[in-house]
């Protein structure tokens, strides 16, 4: 799985914290996922998180993850629908737990899309196509797209465990 699409773009133009997407309230009301996303964006963009739908990708114009550590950030947008965060720069600590999660991150410093269009990823290439001109970009490490395809960190783990024979289904390590 290196090339995404099609992927309908969000657009949030305004720097975004950690705080912003996930109101740290809800940080330990709910440990379900689907419970976080209901409340992704609420204090800035209310009702937003309703309009997320499956295979959707946020463009940012502007920094993106910025604040506090936390994962919860990453895995509220996974469980929003959203595949992909477009942006010319991240909170590092947002970056890497979003590759960890399986939430691709890709630092673009402009990428010509608006509200609703629909773009497409290719993450050997380092290319994202849509109406506008493309944008390129670093192509990911051959481990960080290991982990994109597993589903995350956890579950890429736990495969090459399996395969080692050292987990067991259910993941019970032996």
């Amino acid at each position: 799985m290196t090339k995404l699409g099609p992927l309908r773009v969000r657009r949030i133009d305004r720097v975004i914290s950690t705080d912003d997407i996930i109101p740290g309230r809800y940080k330990h009301m709910f440990t379900d996922t689907s419970e976080l996303a209901k409340h992704v964006f609420e204090n800035i963009f209310p009702g937003l998180a309703e309009t997320f739908r499956p295979g959707d990708v946020i463009s940012s114009s502007t920094t993106f993850g910025i604040g506090s550590s936390r994962e919860q950030a990453a895995s509220s947008l996974l469980a929003a629908g959203v595949r992909a965060v477009i942006a010319p720069s991240f909170g590092r600590i947002f970056f890497r737990n979003a590759w960890n999660l399986g939430l691709i991150a890709v630092e673009v410093a402009d990428l010509d899309a608006g509200e609703g269009d629909a773009v497409t990823i290719d993450l050997d290439a380092g290319r994202i196509e849509g109406p506008g001109r493309s944008a390129a970009f670093s192509p990911p490490p051959a481990r960080m797209l290991e982990m994109i395809n597993a589903g995350g960190l956890l579950p890429l783990v736990a495969s090459r465990l399996a395969e080692q024979g050292r987990i067991q289904a259910g993941g019970s390590v032996q």
